[in-house]
């Protein structure tokens, strides 16, 4: 919860318009981006190898039995590794892009900083990350990060900053559901082409078991564990889509500063704890699930 603060007020939506395209705004959502991607190469330098020890270590065990107990090392040892330092690095770099985005928001919004936040970056880092000034606008307009929130100047500020906060925790969440399918699906072809496999190569249960599941049980239990977790979190995130929606709608009082500030705190939880989606599945998506975002923001404010 925010701490004890003065009433917090809105700005106007033509301010908060305008604002997110300047040159402030744009160093900060560049630079929470290179974050968000430097986490995501550490998540996958784990994922690289967790996939390469699921998808080949069993094949390799059943066509050389005595390699099983070296691979099973290997497999434990990576995903030691995976758990300790490699985790370690991408919750810190997250949690970073998490209050580059928390000030990006607090910038727009004119809200207060309620709470200092020992991880945020030192403003020469955030500036090392987004590049030089002269050129914010171009590389802003080459990732299509202008007109970040979908704001309209005819909204009341309360509703516009409502509406973004509902967006970003909607937007996320569908990315977040569409990667549990994938991965989920990629698990369950996997089994299936490995059970096949050593079903028509007459392989014993017992070379199996020792060959092929023993030695990558690590790693199933990594991806279940990444699974739940990445669930959970696109479930929050609709929780939270949907509260605010609920107090969007026509029948409801009009949305007073301070039910903003716990959003925006519930936001920033959800960011700096979320799993990290691929940049390849976001670019993938993002045409399609930034349509269902405007077209959402035009329903919640009576105009779709």
């Amino acid at each position: 919860m925010p701490m004890a603060h003065a009433e917090y007020t809105p700005p106007e939506s033509a301010v908060i318009k305008q604002r997110q395209n300047e040159a402030g705004a744009l160093r900060l959502l560049i630079a929470q981006r290179r974050l968000y991607t430097r986490a995501k190469a550490w998540q996958g330098i784990r994922w690289v190898g967790l996939l390469v020890l699921g998808l080949a270590a069993p094949f390799v065990a059943l066509l050389v039995p005595s390699a099983a107990v070296v691979i099973g090392a290997i497999t434990g040892a990576w995903l030691f590794a995976g758990r300790t330092l490699l985790t370690v690095l991408e919750a810190r770099t997250m949690v970073k892009a998490a209050c580059v985005q928390e000030e990006l928001d607090q910038m727009l919004f004119a809200m207060p900083r309620t709470i200092t936040r020992s991880e945020r970056p030192e403003p020469e880092e955030v500036a090392l990350l987004s590049g030089r000034d002269d050129r914010l606008h171009q590389i802003a307009a080459k990732e299509n990060l202008l007109d970040w929130y979908p704001i309209d100047p005819a909204d009341a500020g309360a509703v516009s900053v409502a509406i973004a906060q509902r967006s970003n925790a909607s937007y996320t969440g569908r990315l977040i559901r569409t990667t549990v399918i994938i991965w989920a699906a990629v698990a369950v072809l996997w089994t299936v082409i490995l059970i096949v496999w050593a079903s028509v190569t007459d392989i014993t249960l017992s070379d199996f078991l020792l060959g092929a599941l023993f030695p990558v049980l690590p790693a199933v239990l990594d991806v279940s564990e990444y699974l739940v977790s990445t669930w959970k979190a696109a479930r929050d995130r609709s929780d939270l889509a949907a509260t605010i929606a609920l107090r969007l709608s026509p029948d409801q009082p009009a949305i007073d500063g301070q039910e903003l500030l716990v959003w925006q705190e519930r936001l920033f939880d959800l960011r700096r704890t979320t799993p990290q989606i691929p940049d390849w599945l976001y670019r993938i998506t993002r045409r399609r699930n930034e349509r269902a975002m405007h077209a959402a923001a035009a329903t919640l404010r009576g105009n779709g």
